[in-house]
């Protein structure tokens, strides 16, 4: 029999019962019961299953780690972004990194009144996750938990802890926990991947005789927000010899963008011709868009494969392969020219095509 005395209470335990001085490194989930109050159950550990880690995921870790290392109070990180971007990889990657340090992580699901002082009575350092805080610790019934836990975000009291929290929606922080280094030092906000890091993931996750469809997907990256789930789930069902163009048709996968091009064609002879934010559907296989000579007035379309368009490491500026662009004039245009001229027209050569990003083109899309 063990008797623990807390204050002028006495409980009396079995002979399993176990006493530390600190809570030992592992993975706990925060509860709260109307009978025992708050308290501790065990979870798994959070594991990272990805053999690689793309972007700078772990660069960033270790700058958490070594911050949180250098100061004597609390610390807080922010994790923003849409869903699928890697919110919990980050926070996963963190926690597998802390315990290499003895540092247990505490979940906590969600808000009950009195957590903040439950947190605060920890008087060690550790790391506490906080999920989705813009949901599990949304306003209602004219209450505001975010605000309950400012004061412990301050880190007023004993103790030192890593406070990390993601978001889906930045809007629905509490104001006073953002622009507030003394409250969240850190705040990352974690983009879809760049065209540079679709390009890695493909190559790594596309079977060998799949890796010319990577120039596309690159494409479809810039008129779609796709996400490290939406490139898995792209890389799963090509590999499975699903064709792109069935893939992107079935999956699950959202076309919230327009986007927006001023296209520039400039001739061997000289001559430059431009299309005016020309909406670019990157889902489909070909683009055919109308462009007007400045010089005569005479106009043509511009036809071209969508998965001929090389990207810019920068994604503002896309090339296209002159070679493999098609100059279809209008016959309307031709019909009262003299043979001469429409010979003129009909074979001269296109030098460079070019396609810059439109400043009004209608972009989800966070920025760091």
């Amino acid at each position: 029999m063990n008797v623990i005395k807390t204050g002028g209470n006495w409980t009396i335990y079995d002979d399993a019962i176990e006493s530390f001085d600190k809570l030992p490194a592992g993975t706990y989930m925060i509860n709260f019961s109307k009978m025992m109050g708050y308290f501790l159950t065990n979870h798994n550990d959070l594991e990272v299953k990805e053999t690689k880690i793309y972007g700078d995921t772990e660069k960033k870790v270790d700058k958490i780690l070594r911050s949180f290392s250098l100061t004597d109070r609390n610390f807080g990180v922010i994790l923003s972004g849409p869903k699928g971007v890697g919110k919990s990889l980050f926070a996963r990657v963190l926690a597998n990194k802390a315990a290499e340090n003895n540092l247990p992580l505490l979940i906590c699901s969600g808000y009950t009144p009195g957590i903040a002082s439950f947190i605060s009575s920890i008087d060690q350092e550790v790391i506490i996750l906080f999920d989705e805080f813009e949901k599990t610790f949304s306003e209602k019934d004219n209450t505001d938990p975010q605000e309950e836990m400012l004061s412990l975000f301050d880190g007023v009291d004993s103790g030192k802890k890593l406070f990390v929290v993601t978001c889906n929606e930045v809007r629905h922080l509490n104001e006073y926990l953002l622009n507030r280094p003394g409250r969240f030092h850190y705040h990352f906000t974690l983009t879809n991947p760049t065209a540079i890091e679709v390009e890695e993931y493909m190559k790594d996750k596309l079977d060998l005789k799949y890796q010319n469809l990577i120039p596309q997907i690159i494409n479809f990256s810039l008129g779609g927000s796709l996400t490290y789930d939406c490139l898995r789930a792209i890389a799963f069902e090509i590999n499975n010899g699903y064709s792109l163009e069935e893939t992107v048709q079935d999956l699950n996968i959202s076309r919230d963008k327009v986007l927006y091009y001023d296209i520039r064609i400039e001739f061997e002879d000289g001559q430059i011709c431009l299309a005016r934010k020309a909406c670019l559907d990157f889902y489909r296989d070909y683009c055919r868009e109308w462009c007007q000579d400045g010089n005569d007035g005479v106009g043509f379309f511009l036809v071209f494969k969508t998965s001929d368009i090389k990207y810019d490491p920068e994604r503002t500026i896309q090339h296209l392969d002159p070679d493999k662009v098609t100059i279809q004039y209008d016959n309307c245009d031709l019909e009262d020219m003299t043979d001469d001229q429409k010979a003129f027209y009909q074979t001269r050569k296109v030098k460079s095509v070019v396609l810059h990003k439109s400043v009004d083109s209608y972009i989800y899309r966070y920025a760091v």
